[in-house]
């Protein structure tokens, strides 16, 4: 197992021990979290500002936009830009009409697989996400979210 520790205090720089790199990246100090984690060993990668760890080094690379807001990816369309690429691949098929991703009960097509996903819980009655509280469920995890603020003012 691999330990990574981070301070807590914006201007320290974050170490990690297996990698043996430090990051002097300026965050928001609401952003960073204090870290001392074990890594599994399938996961070797892990972002020092947050501590999420990936089994791949270019999946961490993708992540580290999140905290740099970078949008590297852009389309020569509208010139609208994106953190993934594969974002990117699919924002394209909202200006060529691409919809690869058809439904099997009502031949709806979407641009993305998550969508058609999200689609299919309307006919299966599927509600993966559900309240601890109250034990509602709700079929995307926004929902549950939104719901999840009802609580707070009880």
């Amino acid at each position: 197992m691999i330990v990574v520790s981070a301070s807590s205090k914006q201007s320290d720089d974050t170490t990690c021990s297996y990698m043996d790199m430090t990051s002097d990246i300026q965050i928001k100090p609401s952003i960073l979290k204090p870290i001392a984690r074990e890594i599994p060993a399938n996961k070797p990668f892990r972002c020092q500002l947050c501590g999420k760890s990936f089994s791949q080094a270019a999946n961490l690379t993708a992540h580290k936009r999140v905290h740099t807001g970078e949008r590297p990816f852009s389309c020569l369309i509208c010139n609208r830009q994106f953190s993934q690429s594969s974002s990117l691949v699919t924002h394209r098929r909202t200006h060529t009409n691409e919809r690869p991703y058809q439904c099997s009960h009502c031949d709806k097509k979407f641009t993305d697989s998550s969508t058609l996903t999200k689609h299919l819980r309307t006919h299966t009655g599927q509600k993966p996400y559900g309240c601890d509280i109250c034990f509602m469920r709700f079929t995307q995890s926004g929902n549950l979210h939104r719901h999840m603020k009802t609580h707070k003012n009880l």
